[in-house]
């Protein structure tokens, strides 16, 4: 049986939305895999996670221009193999020259017609898709091999989780530990007192105990009572997410000030990224839901660079937060990342668990945090999150389901 052809990925860089909804209306009844950065910036970003086959690249943009991405992408051999085709509104010979002395593969000049443009780009489909069959047998097997195992790996991975009511067995369990000893705390007070025995250094003792085993069980409390609220409030709504993931970086914006910590959003300055970016990412979800995913996952990101910090021996260490922000066909993709952090397999394996805490307390998810986390995700937002490992840092994969806006325009004006 002939084996089914993958999709031909297509990243469109423009940085204007209209032309890139009328670009993205041409291939909307062909069988493509259609992405979008709004800046030669966040193209360089996401090209790694993406891996276009194609790309159109727009030349004048703010920022980058099209030149620019274009000698970027030729000096990486990882990515000799994506074919380009230059956008312009110029019909200049001199720039298309200069386009194919960087390597791009065509180059159009608008306004075109649609139909010219898919024309080339299946034919330039068929030159990739000719060039990966001649790709070595080994590669191909070890590529299985890898996708295979990922895919064994989220299987057990999904099988540890726990169940609900095994969760609310172990909350009591927890709670009973600090009832019991607040219970003894409070009899040992008022022994004292009988005896003639209570001092104020014995009195501070005693209060600083009780308050550890109560902000403990009030911990425990908070994170049940996320679910709870989340319960109460299940209502999906559409969501734009550049502006829900900036609502919820500013609140916590004091912390990261205060950690000295920087933040970026597909380059930009994550405070700034909300009013410049022209990708309309919209998702079907719980609001409350989803802003409390992002900030738990940028708060723990935040913590474990405080931690790493700690044991580092650069003193010009800065502590950094990238945010990427794309689509593919069918999945809004959330990444978090900070540098420094490096957790191995076994540590990746049950970050999500409760109470789990990292060595040398690194990390101790004592409040459940990460646990409802990962719940909220699945049960309410219908997504995904992971933590996978990339150039020996960790990063935190948020993956929401993504319907892409249809248009009927067929024509580039």
């Amino acid at each position: 049986m002939e084996q089914k052809e993958k999709k031909t990925k297509i990243l469109i860089v423009d940085d204007d939305p209209v032309i890139r909804g009328l670009i993205k209306s041409i291939f909307m009844n062909s069988d493509f895999d259609i992405n979008e950065a709004d800046s030669g910036e966040m193209a360089l970003e996401i090209l790694p996670d993406i891996m276009p086959d194609i790309i159109l690249l727009d030349i004048i943009m703010s920022g980058m221009d099209g030149f620019e991405v274009l000698k970027s992408i030729r000096s990486n051999d990882k990515l000799k193999y994506i074919r380009i085709i230059l956008l312009s509104s110029k019909s200049d010979i001199n720039e298309r020259l200069k386009g194919y002395g960087l390597g791009t593969d065509d180059y159009m000049t608008k306004p075109f017609v649609g139909n010219e443009l898919l024309a080339k780009v299946n034919v330039f489909a068929k030159l990739k898709h000719s060039e990966e069959r001649n790709l070595s047998l080994t590669e191909l097997v070890e590529s299985e091999i890898k996708k295979r195992m990922e895919k064994e790996k989220y299987i057990q991975d999904q099988e540890r989780l726990i169940s609900m009511s095994d969760m609310i067995i172990s909350i009591a369990h927890y709670w009973r530990q600090p009832l019991n000893a607040l219970g003894i705390t409070v009899q040992d007070i008022y022994d004292a007192y009988i005896h003639n025995e209570l001092t104020e250094d014995y009195l501070k003792d005693s209060v600083e105990q009780s308050m550890r085993h109560i902000t403990f069980m009030s911990n425990i409390i908070d994170s049940f009572q996320s679910i709870i609220d989340a319960e109460n409030d299940n209502v999906s709504e559409t969501i734009h997410i550049p502006a829900l993931l900036r609502e919820a970086l500013i609140s916590i914006k004091d912390m990261l000030a205060l950690s000295n910590v920087q933040c970026t959003i597909n380059g930009i300055d994550y405070l700034k990224y909300a009013d410049v970016s022209t990708i309309d990412l919209i998702t079907e979800s719980e609001p409350a839901a989803l802003r409390q995913i992002i900030t738990k996952i940028v708060i723990t990101v935040n913590h474990l660079i405080q931690n790493y910090q700690k044991t580092c021996a650069d003193d010009n260490f800065q502590g950094l937060i990238k945010i990427k922000l794309y689509t593919t066909s069918d999945k809004i993709i959330l990444q978090v990342q900070g540098n420094g952090i490096q957790l191995n397999d076994n540590e990746i394996s049950h970050f999500f668990e409760p109470y789990y805490a990292l060595g040398e307390n690194r990390f101790s998810n004592e409040g459940l945090g990460l646990f409802f986390t990962k719940m909220l995700v699945e049960q309410h937002c219908n997504g995904e999150l992971f933590i996978k490992k990339e150039n020996n840092l960790s990063i935190f994969q948020l993956e929401l389901p993504y319907s892409p806006p249809q248009s009927a325009d067929n024509i580039i004006d």
